[in-house]
């Protein structure tokens, strides 16, 4: 009996030390860095909650901590300027991260920011919809926006959309809504309406999408956000601020027959993909393609010379999303993106297949955008 209990005690010891070895029992490291370059309040976030409000440039460490191989992710929420954020993602070693460098500078005193590539990320919660909601509804997403890529009426493109997860009912709208001018919180007109894509949780923008001068204005500033509405709450059940700066890797390429190897296909379709990847976790936030390839086999993302091999595949294929003849094509939600350093090394595209052409009839080198 007792050389049993010394066995038992002894099994106990060994587990409970390779689960400190590789793990750890209590989170314990902790996530700082520093913010400069501000010219008033900011908002510095870890993996999408967590905030420490500042009132202006210095240090901040997250009372949070986490455990050995927990990824982390710091984004900041600054609507008076444009910021780049350094070492802000990544995975916890065994010694606290203080090296998160965000640095800032305001549209105000660099007026060439505005002209930049915009990419803002959201959290979406029922406690940020006024008044809140109670609700175990959410959602994650995004928009990419270049100022310098007008239509027609001089009006600036927008692509992105939203994930959603948790709903008890179906949404009855989604759309991005322009909170009043100076006042982010308060509630506001939709502006530009989201398509609900047929596996009911994608909800991306129409390929027509575009902010006027005012509405371009207030994403530099902070006042549009995501809202999501359902029959038991009118007027938003879930809503986020498109806001975060930093943490996501994104890209927002044309899709075409020119750029399909290793021969062109001389194919009249054409088409737009979009992705932004947590760069912590490398799950996707928000990925499509919109396409107008008829009778289209498959879609996904590849990687590698040539025609090259899928490393995603985007399952949900979809006719006339719009009603207007464009297709689309999107991906599981809650897919992860296998390399993050093959996003980075350029060697990722998007391509659509077809029964004419099953090795690609139209693709679109994916670039990371910088931000």
């Amino acid at each position: 009996m007792r050389r049993k209990r010394l066995l038992g005690m002894s099994l106990a010891v060994t587990i409970a030390l390779a689960l400190a070895s590789c793990h750890g029992t209590d989170a314990q490291f902790s996530i700082g860095g520093n913010v400069s370059g501000t010219n008033g309040p900011v908002v510095v976030r870890l993996n999408g909650a967590n905030d420490i409000n500042m009132n202006g440039d210095g240090d901040f460490t997250f009372s949070t901590k986490l455990l050995q191989n927990d990824t982390f992710n710091v984004q900041i929420a600054n609507p008076t300027g444009r910021c780049t954020v350094q070492n802000g993602a990544g995975t916890v070693a065994q010694a606290n991260v203080n090296d998160v460098n965000i640095s800032c500078a305001s549209y105000a005193t660099s007026p060439a920011g505005l002209l930049q590539i915009v990419v803002r990320s959201s959290n979406l919660s029922g406690a940020h919809v006024n008044p809140a909601v109670t609700t175990s509804a959410t959602a994650v997403g995004g928009v990419i926006v270049d100022p310098t890529d007008t239509d027609a009426s001089g009006n600036v493109r927008i692509v992105g959309g939203l994930v959603l997860s948790g709903f008890a009912n179906p949404p009855t709208d989604v759309s991005i809504f322009e909170a009043p001018k100076g006042n982010a919180g308060g509630n506001g007109p939709a502006i530009i309406p989201l398509i609900l894509a047929a596996d009911g949780v994608t909800a991306v923008l129409p390929p027509d999408a575009a902010l006027d001068t005012n509405a371009l204005a207030a994403l530099f500033a902070g006042e549009l956000y995501f809202n999501v509405s359902t029959l038991a709450h009118a007027s938003g059940e879930i809503r986020g601020a498109i806001e975060l700066q930093g943490g996501m890797g994104a890209s927002a390429p044309s899709v075409d027959e020119s750029q399909v190897l290793p021969m062109r296909t001389n194919s009249t379709a054409f088409g737009a993909g979009v992705l932004m990847v947590d760069r912590a976790t490398s799950k996707i936030v928000i990925s499509y393609i919109q396409h107008t390839v008829v009778g289209a086999l498959g879609a996904g993302i590849n990687t590698g010379s040539g025609a090259g091999t899928q490393v995603l595949g985007f399952g949900n294929l979809q006719n006339s999303f719009d009603g207007h003849g464009t297709n689309l094509a999107t991906p599981t939600a809650g897919s992860v993106l296998p390399s993050l350093a093959d996003f980075d090394n350029n060697l990722l595209f998007f391509n659509v297949t077809s029964t004419t052409f099953p090795g690609g009839e139209i693709r679109g080198n994916i670039s990371p955008l910088p931000q």
